[in-house]
């Protein structure tokens, strides 16, 4: 019986060459894998590795996809790096950066979300009652002719006589106005829900003695108006005069503590040109203590909350 000798040589040399198979096999696997991630399509289309990285971090798969079938452009990645950036609005955006170079991403964003670059006669959309507290009425959303099941007189000691308002939002009224008054403030609901033909009324005197641009500007559309939901009103401030009010300790109160008790100043001078209708000092929307807090530390007037936290 002949006995082989072990051959070392040919044995490593066969361990070398299947290494080698096994190598080649997993490189190109991962060759191929690669070229199937988003980073290497991201980059085969012009996008830069910190670009890449930034659309990967803020955009789910599904708007990774979309991104791949268009174009590059850097406002891309400028537009995702934006707090209140919206996929769904992303062409809007891009397409209001081209006709306005010079305006800031946070700007566009801001607008677009909002719907400030859509006039009166562009588009009407109909307003989610089903949002409660949260459902937005303005240039844009309309009521028709809804009316509140739920409206209330609110007491004399509280309101001017005649004062209805959703029952929802009684309690915490009530509460705001009694502890200003531990203050040592008189503070009043001066006016309160208004109907769809009280309001078609109001702006059509307004419209004929100042025109449609000035009354868009300053009076609500009939079926455009907060107060018709019952959850937007006026406050007062017992004693003096309108300029005195605004600079009295009263009216500082009002603002500094109004989000406690989830109310919020509506229209504010700084937000004339995403809400797009004229500063009012008094002027105040109920829309939940939550939400009222989120908008004064993050600065947003409601439209820019609907649009990010409530819309969806």
């Amino acid at each position: 019986m002949v006995v082989k000798k072990f051959n070392y040589y040919r044995f490593t040399m066969f361990i070398l060459i299947i290494g080698l198979i096994i190598f080649g096999v997993v490189k190109y696997t991962n060759k191929k894998k690669y070229e199937e991630s988003y980073e290497y399509k991201l980059l085969t289309l012009g996008y830069e590795k910190e670009e890449v990285d930034t659309l990967q971090d803020k955009l789910s798969k599904e708007e990774l996809d979309k991104i791949l079938k268009m174009k590059y452009d850097e406002n891309i990645d400028n537009f995702t790096k934006e707090k209140y950036f919206i996929f769904d609005n992303l062409e809007e955006y891009l397409e209001y950066k081209k006709e306005n170079k010079k305006t800031e991403y946070n700007k566009i964003v801001a607008i677009i979300n909002t719907g400030a670059n859509i006039e009166w006669t562009e588009e009407e959309r109909e307003s989610d009652i089903t949002k409660d507290e949260l459902m937005i009425v303005n240039r844009i959303y309309s009521l028709g002719e809804y009316e509140p099941e739920d409206l209330v007189d609110i007491p004399s000691k509280f309101a001017y006589s005649g004062v209805k308002l959703s029952a929802s939002i009684v309690g915490p009224l009530e509460d705001l106005i009694t502890d200003a008054k531990s203050n040592g403030y008189t503070i009043v609901v001066s006016s309160g829900y208004r109907s769809y033909k009280t309001q078609e009324s109001i702006y059509n005197n307004y419209e004929r003695s100042h025109g449609t641009r000035e009354a868009d500007n300053v009076v609500a559309r009939p079926g455009h108006s907060e107060y018709q939901t019952g959850l937007t009103l006026d406050f007062d401030i017992y004693g003096g005069y309108t300029g005195e009010k605004l600079e009295s300790e009263a009216y500082q109160w009002l603002i500094n503590n109004a989000k406690n008790y989830g109310f919020v100043l509506r229209h504010t001078k700084e937000k004339e040109d995403l809400t797009l209708y004229s500063a009012s000092s008094w002027k105040f929307r109920y829309v939940g203590e939550e939400a009222a807090e989120k908008m004064s530390n993050e600065n947003l007037c409601f439209e820019e909350y609907y649009a990010y936290y409530v819309r969806g």
